[in-house]
């Protein structure tokens, strides 16, 4: 990355609430439909998305990879659209939110990131892929995964739980559960979300009898013996999101690691401290959002500097990361991966074991 990358970045996360206001005013000024009336709240709730717009912005100024805001937008464009809102409503937002960075940013450092939204805004034009639904209704676990899934938005939570219980007493191994069952359907509930099929209560219903379930399956799994390896797993400052964390922390553990799960929002001191103190052989973090992708450097390089960071082998994941692997290696991390599966397979070999069974 530049020099003129970094400032620019910097001047654009410094200032994301009041440029996000200046591109919302801009945006009802000249679309009044988006407004219906004074008191309707439509300038907070777009001044929100563009803080959000700038913050993913600033991530892709940073690292020089604008498909982060792409990817972003293409998202807000399902979730806008499901609600209703027109394509072309993101589009002139983005082409003003352009506009007001290169009034109010000095000339050099607005030349990145406007070129960047217009690029982003650009994008809206083409016609994108719809994603391919995670619950295929073609396959056994397809099918389970789906009737979890019902049984949670009917509130059936006992039933929900015991149709996966039941499924491992039949013998379906646990991790196939996770991976086919459990992640699937946990998906599927975030989409539906997306397209207001279901709103937040019922999304975070699915997650905590998910948290449940997991819960019961890890407590009937037979661990294998230690292997003398410690994990600590953790997501960065500002990731609220840890389910796909959890499930490489029981992997492991079911594995036999000890394994610290950290969980959340964790501090970049304590979680220094936590590696230290634990003696961690593998350190996993997880990215939610690509503008947690500077916190992920940060963390990394915290690690590293700390007396134990030499030793630690860092291993990251998550969705923020989507597009942009190969910044791990840039960033001082060890390996990227995917999945559960895929961090097993590549710890094992960082740390001279098989991966995970």
């Amino acid at each position: 990355m530049s020099d003129l990358n970094h400032i620019s970045a910097k001047m654009v996360i410094h200032s994301a609430k009041a440029l996000a206001g200046y591109a919302a005013g801009e945006l009802l000024e000249s679309s009044p439909g988006l407004q219906e009336c004074p008191d309707s709240g439509a300038f907070q709730r777009w001044q929100n998305l563009f803080v959000q717009c700038l913050q993913e912005l600033a991530a892709a100024v940073q690292f020089n990879r604008p498909q982060l805001l792409v990817h972003h937008v293409d998202w807000l464009k399902r979730l806008l659209t499901a609600r209703g809102i027109e394509v072309g409503a993101l589009k002139s937002g983005l082409d003003a939110l352009a506009k007001v960075l290169g009034t109010e940013l000095p000339a050099e450092a607005a030349k990145i990131p406007a070129a960047m939204c217009l690029e982003a805004s650009q994008s809206l034009e083409r016609e994108t892929a719809v994603p391919s639904r995670p619950l295929a209704a073609d396959s056994g676990y397809g099918r389970l995964a789906s009737s979890y899934l019902l049984a949670i938005l009917e509130g059936d939570r006992p039933r929900a739980i015991r149709l996966v219980l039941d499924a491992a007493e039949a013998g379906h191994p646990v991790r196939d559960l996770y991976a086919k069952v459990l992640l699937p359907a946990q998906e599927e509930a975030g989409r539906m979300w997306q397209d207001v099929e279901i709103n937040i209560a019922e999304e975070h219903f699915a997650t905590a009898t998910t948290r449940a379930v997991m819960a019961q399956l890890r407590a009937r799994t037979v661990v294998k013996p230690s292997n003398g390896k410690t994990l600590v797993t953790s997501a960065v400052v500002s990731n609220q999101h840890d389910i796909g964390l959890q499930v490489v922390a029981d992997f492991f553990e079911m594995d036999g690691w000890r394994v610290i799960q950290l969980g959340s929002d964790v501090p970049i001191p304590d979680l220094v401290e936590a590696v230290g103190f634990y003696q961690a052989d593998v350190l996993g973090l997880s990215v939610c959002l690509s503008s947690q992708l500077m916190t992920l450097k940060e963390t990394i390089e915290a690690v590293r500097g700390s007396e134990c960071g030499a030793a630690v082998k860092i291993l990251v994941g998550g969705r923020g990361l989507t597009g942009a692997a190969d910044l791990a290696a840039e960033f001082g991390a060890d390996g990227y991966a995917a999945d559960a599966t895929e961090a097993a397979s590549l710890v094992g070999t960082l740390v001279g074991l098989g991966g995970v069974r």
